[in-house]
């Protein structure tokens, strides 16, 4: 092989890593995307979890004034037929 060939397939080779490395610093390190899609879930778990908190809340506030309601009024006496002795 003559030399000219492989200065030639030097340059070629040469250039080719440089423009390797020059393209592999201008990507973005694969771990933005995910932390972009993991703090998206993050905050839709937030919501749901809040969600699920004022619901319970509402279910808590309900049986209190249920609560509070029953025990404000007398008993009412069973009917003759609804006694279980």
């Amino acid at each position: 092989m003559p030399i000219a060939t492989l200065v030639i397939i030097l340059i070629i080779v040469g250039v080719g890593l440089a423009g390797f490395r020059l393209g592999s610093q201008q990507l973005p390190p694969p771990s933005v995307p995910s932390d972009d899609r993991r703090l998206a879930e993050q905050a839709e778990r937030i919501e749901l979890l809040e969600s699920e908190l004022q619901r319970l809340k509402d279910q808590a506030d309900f049986t209190e004034r249920l609560l509070a309601e029953r025990s404000s009024t007398p008993p009412e006496e069973p009917a003759e037929g609804d006694a279980t002795d």
